[in-house]
C-alpha cells in the first residue's frame, strides 16, 4: 500500500512529456449524450465538455475520458484540457492543464484519480497521512494544512519551498466512495498560491462530485 502512495506522489512531481499547442473553441465540438462524436481530445470550458475529432496536439492520452473519468470536476473560467492519462488495475489517473499550456512546462495542474477497492482497508485521513509521510521520507519538509476532516472526506494542503525544482503548493481532496477512493488535486508551482487562488480552488474541489454509477459521460449543462 505504501508503495502505491509513493507512486502517486512521484506522479505529481514528474510530468509527462508531450507538448500541446494553443486551441480555439471554434475548432471544437460541444459534447452531449445525444451528440457523441468520435472524439480524439477533450477540453473543459465554463463547465461544458468539448472535443476535437482530430489531433490538435502531438501527444496521446491513454484513457477514454468519457468513460474513465469518474468525477464531475468544477474548473475555473479558463479552458482546460485532458492532457495525460493512464489506466491500470490499481489506479486511473487523468491530468488536466490550461488549454494553452505545455505539459513539460506546466504551472498549474488538476489531477483526477480513482483508486478502486481500498475503501474498506484505509480511511481518507490514513491516506492523507501516508501522502504526508511519503513526502517527509523523501527528504522534503512540507507545510501541512488540513481544511476539512470527516470520516468520508479529507481536504488538505501541502506546500514545498525547496528544492527549487520541486517548489509547489497543492490542494488535495480524498473522498471515500462505495467502490474505492476518489482523489482530486489542484497544484501550482508556487510556494504559496495565495488566498484568492486557494479560496477559489477549495470551493472548486468541494463542488466537484463523484459521478453517479452508470453515468460516466461528462455533464454538458451547468445549472
Amino acid at each position: 500500500m505504501k508503495n502505491k502512495f509513493r507512486w502517486l506522489i512521484l506522479l505529481l512531481v514528474s510530468a509527462p512529456t508531450p507538448l500541446f499547442a494553443e486551441v480555439s473553441l471554434k475548432d471544437l465540438i460541444k459534447v452531449s449524450k445525444e451528440n457523441n462524436p468520435r472524439c480524439v481530445e477533450y477540453y473543459n470550458y465554463a463547465g461544458q465538455v468539448y472535443c476535437s475529432t482530430k489531433a490538435l496536439s502531438t501527444g496521446a492520452i491513454d484513457v477514454d475520458v468519457l468513460t474513465d473519468e469518474k468525477q464531475d470536476i468544477l474548473f475555473d473560467s479558463r479552458t482546460w484540457r485532458a492532457a495525460w492519462g493512464k489506466k491500470t488495475d490499481a489506479v486511473v489517473t487523468i491530468e488536466y492543464i490550461p488549454a494553452e499550456g505545455k505539459i513539460m512546462e506546466w504551472r498549474e495542474l488538476v489531477t483526477s484519480q480513482f483508486i478502486p477497492g481500498i475503501q474498506d482497508s484505509i480511511t481518507p485521513i490514513d491516506f492523507a497521512n501516508s501522502v504526508i509521510e511519503n513526502l517527509q521520507n523523501s527528504g522534503l519538509s512540507p507545510k501541512i494544512t488540513f481544511h476539512q476532516k470527516t470520516p468520508e472526506q479529507v481536504i488538505f494542503e501541502f506546500s514545498i519551498a525547496s528544492p527549487e525544482n520541486l517548489k509547489q503548493d497543492e490542494l488535495q481532496k480524498i473522498t471515500k466512495g462505495k467502490d474505492g477512493f476518489y482523489v482530486l488535486h489542484y497544484v501550482i508551482k508556487e510556494t504559496d498560491m495565495g488566498d484568492e487562488i486557494r479560496n477559489q480552488w477549495l470551493q472548486n474541489l468541494k463542488d466537484s462530485q463523484i459521478k453517479p454509477a452508470g453515468n460516466e459521460a461528462p455533464h454538458t449543462d451547468k445549472d
